[in-house]
């Protein structure tokens, strides 16, 4: 059984190696995260707080903030085979049928629930038990999010018979990872906003940009090791991997 510093250790140093192997998939919610930073500044978001607090729900920010989502998700198709393979490029490369097309039903859910939070359930009681409900439902259906860039179809009512031994781990270890890069992501964008001079705020967004990526794969790492801890995932005909190590073909 792993440990929880080992599995901390695990996703943050397997995903820089990741987007040192495959820079460009992993360049991806990079520049996504820049393009709605230059949407920000162009309606002068980082200008003072109180444009901060009156851009926060400009539409053209909300817009674009709900394709940047999607695209933050991309790189899990490619990072999941990566890590499901130990390594391999070519399987990670690979765009095979059945995967692709479980994935896209994946990413199609993710957009759903992001296009519900950005515009539906906005405030109040909705939008709090909309972001409890996705906290607590996430971790319990990793595994059939896990298993579609491996094609393989694993039903959410699956996961959450095999999470539910492991929810408080599956819960907890995510928020955990996320939480040092979080930090520096919100003291970037904060820190934007009192900074003075259009060169350094730009350059903080830069830098948000570039811990905006690696944060997207660190969450997609932390996903496939709360999905595997349970026991292995087995590839679309191919062999089964055991969390962190096994090489699949």
């Amino acid at each position: 059984m792993k440990t929880f510093l080992a599995d901390f250790r695990y996703v943050h140093g397997r995903t820089l190696t990741f987007a040192a192997v495959l820079p460009l998939v992993a360049a991806i919610p990079l520049i996504a995260e820049f393009i709605q930073h230059v949407v920000e500044m162009r309606i002068g978001m980082y200008a003072s707080v109180e444009a901060a607090q009156a851009a926060e729900s400009h539409p053209d920010r909300l817009l674009f903030g709900f394709f940047k989502t999607v695209a933050l998700g991309l790189p899990a198709y490619f990072l999941i085979r990566w890590l499901f393979s130990d390594g391999n490029r070519k399987f990670a490369r690979s765009l095979e049928r059945p995967a692709v097309v479980l994935f896209a039903m994946v990413i199609g859910l993710q957009a759903l629930f992001s296009w519900l939070s950005l515009y539906v359930w906005i405030d109040g009681y909705m939008a709090t038990g909309f972001f409890v409900f996705g906290l607590v439902f996430m971790p319990l259906v990793v595994r059939f999010v896990v298993a579609a860039p491996l094609g393989t179809l694993i039903s959410p009512a699956q996961s959450i018979r095999t999470m539910l031994p492991h929810a408080l781990y599956a819960i907890a270890f995510p928020i955990v990872a996320i939480l040092p890069l979080m930090a520096v992501h919100y003291a970037l964008g904060i820190g934007a906003i009192f900074v003075s001079g259009e060169a350094s705020k730009w350059a903080m967004m830069m830098a948000d940009s570039v811990v905006t990526a690696w944060l997207a794969l660190v969450i997609t790492a932390a996903n496939f090791v709360i999905a595997t801890r349970p026991g292995s995932i087995r590839a679309n005909g191919g062999e089964e991997n055991t969390a962190m190590g096994t090489t699949a073909r």
